[in-house]
């Protein structure tokens, strides 16, 4: 029901555009109806096609691809809250190394952010950096600041420091994993690339070995 609604709405609308097309023709090429009738007709096919493809996917592919470019759009807007939190959080601590390990963080998380955002077709191979990493390093760095900001340093604190220290090396350690793991198809393309060439210059050195021989 809600298909063939919107299939009249694509009319009622292509319809409207088709008789302001024929109007615009009308009137431009001095009331020329054949004309007009022209532009009416390309008009509506025009609004057509467009809105149609806008409001009904013409298969199920289609329909998914779309789904899943708009979930990848909003799981990049969180994924930006969250870099950011880790950025500001590096600014808030005491320790050269822990400053150094966030920054890294950091950098790679903007790194895979801004791959992503110019092909979204990348986060196929970053879920794990969206769903998970980025979601830890984020939380980690924010509890690592409170913790470091507490006015006593009891035992229990200075333990959960070290203990959170530990957590953001780790993460460190599997952020460059991911993004080893984002680039891997281009290192793969590289990789045939290279591998193309080198046969290309092998099948031009093996005629030239063949007339030094005759000679």
């Amino acid at each position: 029901m809600k298909r063939i609604m919107l299939q009249t709405f694509i009319i009622i609308v292509s319809f409207n555009l088709a008789i302001v097309g024929f109007l615009i023709a009308y009137l431009v090429t001095g009331n020329q109806v054949q004309l007009g009738i022209l532009s009416a007709f390309a008009s509506f096919l025009v609004s057509y096609w467009a809105v149609k493809r806008k409001l009904l996917p013409s298969n199920d592919l289609e329909r998914v691809e779309r789904k899943e470019k708009k979930y990848v759009l909003n799981q990049l807007r969180q994924a930006k809250e969250k870099a950011k939190t880790i950025n500001s959080s590096r600014f808030r601590v005491r320790s050269l190394f822990v400053y150094q390990t966030i920054t890294k963080i950091s950098k790679i998380s903007n790194k895979i952010i801004k791959m992503v955002e110019k092909e979204p077709v990348r986060y196929r191979t970053a879920q794990n950096f969206f769903n998970q990493h980025l979601d830890s390093s984020a939380i980690i760095t924010e509890k690592y600041v409170q913790l470091l900001n507490q006015p006593v340093r009891t035992h229990e604190v200075s333990l959960a420091l070290r203990e959170t220290e530990d957590a953001l090396k780790q993460l460190e350690k599997s952020m460059e994993k991911e993004l080893m793991s984002v680039l891997s198809g281009d290192m793969n393309h590289l990789h045939t690339e290279i591998r193309l060439m080198n046969q290309s210059n092998l099948q031009q050195i093996k005629p030239s070995n063949k007339i030094i021989e005759k000679k």
